[in-house]
């Protein structure tokens, strides 16, 4: 079962400048684009760099700054390789920002 945990604050995102959490010793980045936020595991699929939070934005897509792999920040998937980092479920509730947490994380 999944349970919902509070990361940061609407506000705290800005739609070009990520934000990096930690739940669980894993670093999940957050990006904001058109007013919606979506969060990504944070380590590249190429080399596991845990980079992507420094990555350029453009569209719904950010590239790794390490060797260019993008990924699609709505679903994970690499749009340059045949990789993907895993996508979490983002709740806004009020000005918190909740992301769906697996039990495996």
């Amino acid at each position: 079962m999944s349970d919902f945990v509070k990361v940061a604050k609407v506000q705290q995102i800005h739609e070009q400048r990520t934000v990096l959490v930690a739940i669980n010793g894993k670093e999940i980045a957050l990006f904001k684009r058109n007013g919606e936020v979506f969060a990504i595991n944070n380590v590249c699929a190429h080399q596991h760099f845990s980079m992507l939070h420094e990555g350029d934005i453009e569209g719904f897509e950010v590239t790794c700054p390490m060797h260019g792999w993008r990924y699609d920040l709505r679903t994970g998937l690499s749009t340059t390789g045949q990789g993907k980092v895993a996508r979490y479920n983002v709740s806004i509730v009020g000005e918190d920002v909740l992301i769906e947490v697996p039990d495996s994380l």
